[in-house]
């Protein structure tokens, strides 16, 4: 897999953060996420997250992904917003009823799905899972065996992004029209099948190729590039616990 460092995108400040100060943040902001219990500041928050990746990493906000947190978010807004019966009744339909209490909460949680996804997807995007193995392995001291499980997880957005790329392209090469109604629904099955299945192909490849190099068979590990921590990670890693501190107090 080729390093971030060689896309044309790596001018962007979040692929030039080390990968440990890029969790730190990620922590904090999940922290602020999941303590943050009104809409208005979670809003703020969502916002702030959204326009430092737009900033960062640039290509994170696309319509791709505006349709996965549409599809996400949506119908999880309106099972949390039905779900709690407090404050003033808005509308009721039988047992059905929305609540300013309801619509809060369902506001709420909502946003802080779309937070911390686009936090972890910033993370696995701009991040090469090599550097992240030598940061966990050599300066957190993290076992090798699950800090390389880690860095797998993390490339496997890259993976499926790449993959769902290889099948709309071979779909267009086959002049095949998008359908619509149940044919389109019959449609995308395939198409996610498609994915599903070249991504577990992907998987059994890397799978062997470290069994081969013998990946497990030694209690230590060695590493061509030494990951070195630079300096300017202190001080972006303390300025994003004190924020995070004193927003965590004020909110």
């Amino acid at each position: 897999m080729s390093s971030t460092k060689n896309r044309p995108e790596s001018r962007r400040f979040l692929y030039r953060i080390d990968p440990l100060t890029k969790m730190v943040m990620l922590l904090c902001i999940s922290v602020l996420a999941v303590h943050i219990e009104h809409a208005l500041p979670q809003l703020l928050l969502f916002a702030v997250v959204w326009i430092a990746i737009a900033i960062g990493a640039g290509q994170l906000v696309s319509g791709p992904l505006l349709r996965l947190l549409a599809a996400i978010g949506i119908p999880y807004f309106g099972l949390s917003m039905l779900s709690v019966r407090q404050g003033d009744i808005w509308w009721q339909w039988g047992a059905l009823q929305l609540t300013s209490g309801g619509l809060e909460y369902g506001a709420v949680m909502t946003l802080r799905i779309f937070i911390l996804c686009l936090t972890s997807v910033a993370l696995s995007l701009t991040t090469d899972y090599r550097e992240l193995v030598g940061a966990l392995v050599l300066k957190l001291k993290v076992p090798y065996r699950f800090a390389y499980g880690l860095a797998l997880a993390l490339t496997f957005l890259p993976l499926l992004r790449e993959e769902a790329r290889l099948a709309l392209a071979a779909r267009r090469l086959r002049s095949q029209r998008k359908a619509r109604g149940w044919a389109a629904l019959l449609q995308t099955k395939d198409y996610m099948g498609a994915v599903f299945t070249g991504s577990i192909r992907r998987i059994q490849h890397i799978a062997g190729a470290m069994e081969a190099k013998g990946f497990g068979a030694y209690p230590d590990r060695t590493f061509y590039h030494r990951f070195v921590l630079p300096v300017s990670a202190l001080y972006w890693m303390s300025g994003s616990v004190l924020i995070t501190i004193m927003l965590y107090i004020i909110l």
